[in-house]
């Protein structure tokens, strides 16, 4: 897992690479429902996070704070959007968790969907933003996910900063 100072994910990014050497990415990012961040402060943190990789799809929770903020960010960045929501009543507190899984799953399933010839598989990023227990269990899931997939996984945890 990748941990860095928020400083540090606003540095300016690295030269960008080769066009044929770019995997492209399915990104999961979440956090608090609490995060304050503007836009595009969000904006700019996923922007740098892509590292110049094109982004297939981003998936969030759909709640409000952090979730609102990466929705409004992604769509400024022009990349396509999926919105799985916890089925609360369903699942009660369990709906949460349950939702996080779904997020890594459908991500998993859209990075390996059939890419162009000749292309990679999409690599997977999951991003988390600050928050509580709901970006805590997001992470760990992507983590033991990490450790037991083929596909390329990486974990940005903002929170950590």
């Amino acid at each position: 897992m990748v941990s860095f100072p928020l400083a540090a994910a606003l540095a300016p990014s690295p030269p960008p690479l080769q066009a044929s050497s770019l995997r492209s990415l399915v990104i999961v990012a979440g956090g608090g429902r609490d995060l304050d961040w503007p836009s595009d402060q969000v904006a700019t943190t996923l922007r740098l996070a892509a590292t110049g990789r094109p982004v297939q799809c981003l998936l969030h929770g759909g709640a409000r704070g952090a979730d609102a903020a990466i929705d409004q960010a992604a769509s400024r960045l022009g990349w396509p959007v999926e919105i799985l929501r916890p089925q609360w009543s369903l699942y009660g507190r369990g709906a949460g968790p349950l939702r996080n899984r779904q997020m890594l799953q459908r991500a998993c399933q859209l990075a390996t969907a059939s890419p162009a010839p000749g292309q990679p598989s999409a690599g997977l990023l999951v991003i988390a933003f600050p928050g509580g227990s709901g970006t805590a269990s997001l992470l760990h899931q992507a983590h033991r996910l990490q450790e037991r997939s083929s596909l390329p996984i990486e974990l940005i945890d903002l929170a950590a900063a």
